[in-house]
């Protein structure tokens, strides 16, 4: 396991690949689609602030796109 991918982080990629390829089986794609679906192109990081009660709070967020 990579060490920057922790054991919880590990366990939920395994989980989506798992249901995804599942899911996958149900449909009728042309050769090598699902492997271009499933191959993440690129992802984004967001950090923002919200001021919520008076306080500042900062965020995290992800978003992967696939083709």
């Amino acid at each position: 396991m990579d060490a920057a991918v922790s054991k919880s982080d590990a366990s939920f990629l395994y989980s989506v690949d798992r249901n995804l390829k599942h899911a996958m089986t149900f449909l009728d794609l042309p050769e090598g689609l699902a492997e271009r679906i499933i191959q993440c192109n690129s992802t984004y990081t967001v950090r923002f602030g919200v001021r919520l009660r008076g306080r500042m709070y900062s965020f995290v967020g992800w978003r992967s796109v696939h083709s």
